[in-house]
């Protein structure tokens, strides 16, 4: 099964059914893409545009030597899946900072409604501010309730890197035992 991701955003994953990378299996990961933006399951920008060329393909590489080529898979989406959680994490907490000046600001206004005299025009404001409070609120629980996920897959990330840097010292540890070998 063919997976495809954006440079543009290496945490959307498109998953594409049948064996190969073909014209037809990019197409489909195009029409993919575009049914999660429409759903807003994605928020991403391609201002110029996007074509099948334009995804990158996901080789899932087995080592030699890997008796569990399926295990490794499960790795690799669990360090996917890692990666989008955070990366939804990430923009909930941007939505949080962007909106957090003007929901400060309409509480602050909250106050005039509670005074003696307070024009329709005010009233008004403190309208509009209260839905920008509304949306901050919203976006703060979502953010809280997101917080456990997130440290899991934060875990998940410092667990494969810890596991990338052993591997990465076995193999270089196996290149200094091989070329002191090879000098005596």
């Amino acid at each position: 099964m063919p997976q495809y991701s954006l440079a543009e955003d290496p945490s959307i994953i498109l998953d594409i059914p049948g064996k190969n990378d073909t014209k037809k299996s990019r197409e489909a990961a195009i029409e993919k893409l575009l049914e999660m933006m429409d759903a807003g399951e994605v928020d991403i920008d391609l201002k110029d545009g996007f074509g099948p060329d334009e995804l990158i393909l996901i080789k899932t590489p087995v080592k030699q030597g890997a008796s569990h080529p399926q295990e490794k898979t499960e790795e690799t989406d669990t360090i996917a899946q890692a990666v989008q959680v955070l990366t939804q994490f990430a923009t909930l907490r941007q939505k949080v900072e962007e909106l957090r000046p003007a929901a400060q600001e309409a509480r602050t206004q909250i106050d005039l409604l509670f005074e003696g005299n307070v024009s329709v025009e005010q009233i008004q404001q403190i309208k509009e501010g209260l839905k920008s409070l509304k949306g901050f609120a919203q976006n703060n629980i979502q953010l809280r309730e997101a917080l456990p996920e997130a440290e899991e897959a934060r875990k998940t990330l410092d667990e494969a890197m810890a596991t990338a840097a052993i591997e990465k010292a076995a193999i270089e540890k196996a290149a200094i035992k091989k070329a002191t070998e090879a000098n005596r």
